[in-house]
């Protein structure tokens, strides 16, 4: 440790004592949470070079972290990337370069008032982190017409730094470059992106729309039709449960409503006939209105899992690509939902589901199953589940509730389910990172084996 610490700068080292250490150290799930001896805050790529060779010839643990909704930790040392915070926008080549260590809603305010008239390919979250999200795909609001974040016509180039100490442009490594779209952080440490930016509508219509439980007939069957009508790369949605978290944390019963989180990028006008249907079903509430793309994902950031409740509960996701939305899907996934906190109460606090409602184009923009790391399931929508408890309430029997009902979820949703079509975005127990890539795996490992020959840096899986 007098080694690491020896490399770095006095304003580089956040030591447990630190009154900035819960900050750069929290972590989204509180059950790994491994706390480090060390936070190691580099502020330039030439101190993350000299720290990562450090830690190359040593064998103390670490990981990296973005500051998002990841749980990157370590008992030894934990780098955190968010003095990479750089932004620049070139408007004649129409792309932007962005840190690796912001939120994207950092980006978000930063495109706006930088780039006005344009938008990138982001996360639909506010504070969900750019480099964990972009390195293993990152789905968006512009999806469906764009593609991931992670695709060519998106991620055009990556700056690392690799475990020798070595910063380069990815694009000088193609096989890197490939394997950082969709492969995640196990092969070098993003420091910053250079993303397409895309002339896109700056009025949107989106927000929320309320209904008690008892609409769930009517939207069940709602839902699965317009998922199949509308073709619009424009127009999405998602379905959600609500609220168990918030009662939760209140000590109140956990009676959950149902709402849709709809956007439509032609503006309020067009998107009040659109959504016609979904404001005429008996009990809606109305919260929807004209705003910005960056108002948009501040919805997402309050309606789900909104950061006040960042290292409080044991979460755990699963999200898988489906290619259709039926009412007997809907039915199944609520089923499940209900069955779940029926067999343990407890499991309250985490415990969601919610069905996205995309276009094919999404998973299907990249040029072929081999042409990003990551293969890209053969579907269009994401069935998303969530478990979870309490952290002050939690035992080994809560969590092992909450795995196995996780575990089971597909199974009990779909009739073909497998951990292929899942996102490599979550990788607890059950998701085999095999399965997940494919044919991409000997690539893969032979990419980790040349860039990484000491196996350092962990990331979220090893295959």
């Amino acid at each position: 440790m007098d080694k690491i610490r020896a490399v770095l700068s006095p304003d580089e080292i956040i030591e447990p004592s630190d009154p900035n250490y819960s900050k750069e150290s929290q972590v989204w799930a509180a059950h790994k949470d491994k706390h480090p001896q060390l936070v190691a805050r580099p502020k330039s790529v030439e101190s993350l070079s000299k720290l990562l060779k450090a830690l190359n010839e040593t064998n103390i643990e670490f990981d990296v972290r973005c500051g998002g909704c990841g749980s990157a930790s370590s008992s030894g040392v934990l780098i955190s990337m968010s003095a990479f915070d750089g932004f620049e926008f070139n408007k004649k080549e129409e792309y932007v370069t962005v840190g690796a260590g912001q939120l994207w809603r950092h980006v978000d305010a930063k495109v706006e008032e930088n780039a006005p008239g344009y938008s990138v390919v982001g996360a639909r979250c506010t504070y969900v982190g750019v480099g964990g999200s972009v390195l293993q795909g990152g789905v968006s609001w512009m999806s469906s017409e764009y593609g991931l974040a992670s695709d060519p016509q998106n991620m055009l180039d990556v700056q690392v730094v690799k475990m020798n100490g070595d910063a380069l442009w990815a694009s000088e490594d193609p096989d890197l470059l490939w394997a950082l779209r969709g492969g995640g952080g196990r092969f070098a440490v993003a420091t910053a992106f250079k993303f397409r930016a895309h002339k896109y509508p700056q009025k949107v219509y989106s927000g929320m729309i309320l209904y008690p439980r008892e609409a769930l007939s009517a939207l069940a069957k709602a839902v699965p039709k317009f998922a199949d009508e509308n073709t619009d790369p424009k127009v999405a949605m998602h379905f959600y449960c609500l609220d168990m978290t918030n009662g939760a944390f209140v000590g109140q019963p956990s009676v959950p409503g149902l709402g849709l989180l709809i956007y439509d990028a032609h503006g309020e006008e067009h998107g009040r006939e659109t959504f016609k249907w979904a404001l005429d079903i008996p009990g809606a509430t109305d919260t929807t209105a004209g705003m910005s793309y960056r108002q948009v994902n501040q919805l997402s950031g309050e309606c789900s899992l909104p950061c006040a409740i960042r290292g409080q509960t044991n979460q755990m996701f699963t999200a898988v690509v489906i290619p259709k939305v039926t009412e007997d899907l809907v039915n199944r996934t609520w089923n499940w939902y209900d069955q779940t906190l029926a067999d343990e109460p407890r499991l309250n606090a985490g415990t969601i589901v919610l069905i996205e409602i995309m276009q094919k184009e999404a998973f299907h923009s990249s040029g072929g199953r081999t042409s990003t790391a990551w293969p890209r399931a053969d579907g269009r929508h994401i069935l998303q589940i969530g478990s979870g408890s309490l952290a002050k309430n939690n035992t080994p029997e809560i969590h092992r509730k909450g795995v196995d009902a996780l575990a089971e979820c597909g199974k009990a949703i779909l009739d073909d389910y497998s951990v292929k079509n899942c996102l490599p975005r979550d990788f607890e127990e059950f998701h085999d990172p095999v399965q997940m890539f494919g044919e991409n795996v000997d690539k893969l490992r032979e990419i980790k084996k040349r860039v990484d020959p000491n196996g350092r840096l962990q990331g979220a899986y090893t295959i």
